[in-house]
């Protein structure tokens, strides 16, 4: 008989429920101590399911193979309910996702993202004056919500009112949902997420309904975009696809918040980096609207946002499952595992130098160490963003973590009391405990 390849190292733990209870709590813990103890690969058994979990640039042509890799069925049931159930673009393989994915990009394409900035700057503006009272909070509930309301007035074409109030709220009830034990009783977290959801999903189940009744107009919001779109054969989204589509974007695109609050306390961690911003910002886009063209001219800004998004723990892991056996090495994830590609743990690989210092000059023309490996910089996931599995929204959330850095340094300055910044690994993103207390004031 041939030989078989072993295994990757790790634990099964114990019988049925695998080191779930080890997992929960804290996903990012669990696959760093992993990770240093076993290597980039390496096995456990998560919620009775045999799993591998893989990081690092050398896995990800492996990881982006869709005859090795596939995304039916391998996200976990509770999640998947969260999301709405399957169908839903990141739970898509082959030409179905390939076809849905061009569908889903009208929204986000070089025009409609310039096309939403003037409205985005007036939301991000609005926020940023109401916080500005030198008064000391949490800024994490805001950038929650500041998160969410962008989203929605871009992609929705949702002003303020009690319809983006109330579904805020459900957001908020579907966000925690995700990070409760997965038991669907009443008085639960995860329970109250999925009735959120079922909320969410009726009222964005009337948005199409109102948006394929009325013309797109001269200024189309995102929704308009992703309905007015046709796949080569002439498919379009049905307004169920669209319904839930919209759901996947605002639960994506909400948790920049995390982003945005690693932004603020590392510029303030970092005055050189701050300072040399805040020097670009005002010579390219000193006062008025902020353009395409202004944010082209700011290169460090967008280094910095890279690395923001590089050393911001956000989402832990992207679920796949094995089709055929996959050697890594000289090992064999066999066909049928779960596999679990390791974002975080990814984007502290050795690749770069130094990965634990926010080193925003990594991404500079002279370094350029992202460039040293075809997946080294995966923080949105990996591959192409119109054929790969890279997530539709990557332009977008620069561009929401640019406009918002530029308004934020061109008119306020902000302080970061004393307090308790460790984070609270049980949520997804994690957060600060004490909700990032900031001071700010208009400069």
């Amino acid at each position: 008989m041939p030989e078989t390849n072993p295994l990757p190292p790790g634990s099964s733990g114990l019988p049925l429920i695998g080191e779930t209870l080890a997992f929960l709590p804290d996903i990012f813990g669990f696959i760093h101590t992993r990770t240093a103890r076993y290597g980039p690969v390496f096995r456990s058994n998560i919620l009775g399911t045999p799993t591998a979990f893989i990081s690092g640039p050398e896995v990800c042509d492996q990881w982006l193979d869709e005859n090795k890799i596939q995304r039916e069925g391998a996200f976990p049931p509770p999640i998947m309910a969260l999301f709405g159930g399957a169908g839903v673009l990141p739970m898509l393989d082959g030409e179905v996702h390939h076809t849905r994915k061009g569908l889903v990009l009208a929204a986000f394409s070089r025009e409609a993202l310039a096309s939403y900035l003037p409205g985005l700057t007036r939301t991000i503006e609005a926020r940023l004056s109401r916080w500005a009272d030198g008064v000391e909070r949490a800024i994490t509930p805001e950038l929650k919500l500041l998160a969410i309301e962008g989203i929605c007035g871009n992609v929705l074409g949702l002003g303020s009112g009690a319809e983006l109030e109330s579904l805020i709220e459900d957001y908020r009830l579907v966000l925690r949902g995700f990070t409760g034990l997965p038991i669907p009783l009443p008085g639960t977290a995860f329970h109250a997420g999925l009735k959120a959801k079922d909320r969410v999903l009726a009222t964005l189940r009337e948005q199409v309904v109102r948006h394929q009744a009325r013309p797109a107009g001269d200024n189309p919001d995102g929704l308009s975009r992703m309905l007015a779109a046709r796949a080569p054969d002439g498919t379009a989204l049905t307004t169920e696809q669209a319904a839930k589509e919209l759901h996947h974007a605002v639960l994506a695109g909400a948790i920049v918040f995390a982003e945005l609050a690693w932004l603020m306390l590392e510029l303030d961690r970092n005055p050189a980096v701050r300072e040399r911003l805040v020097a670009e910002v005002r010579a390219a886009s000193p006062s008025g609207e902020v353009t395409p063209g202004q944010l082209r001219q700011m290169p460090y800004l967008d280094q910095v946002v890279m690395e923001v998004k590089r050393s911001c723990p956000n989402v832990p892991v992207s679920f796949g499952k094995a089709k055929a056996p996959i050697t890594i090495g000289a090992m064999t994830i066999p066909a049928g595992w779960n596999v679990m590609m390791a974002v975080g743990e990814h984007n502290q690989n050795r690749i770069f130098s130094e990965p634990a210092k926010f080193d925003p000059d990594r991404f500079s023309e002279a370094r350029a160490e992202q460039k040293r490996s075809p997946h080294a910089f995966a923080p949105q996931g990996a591959g192409s963003i119109e054929r790969g599995h890279k997530c539709a929204g990557y332009d977008y959330s620069t561009l929401f973590m640019q406009l918002f850095t530029v308004l934020l340094l061109r008119s306020y300055r902000w302080e970061v009391p004393k307090q308790d910044l460790s984070l609270q690994w049980g949520k997804i993103p994690p957060e600060f405990k004490t909700g990032l207390r900031l001071v700010v004031r208009k400069a």
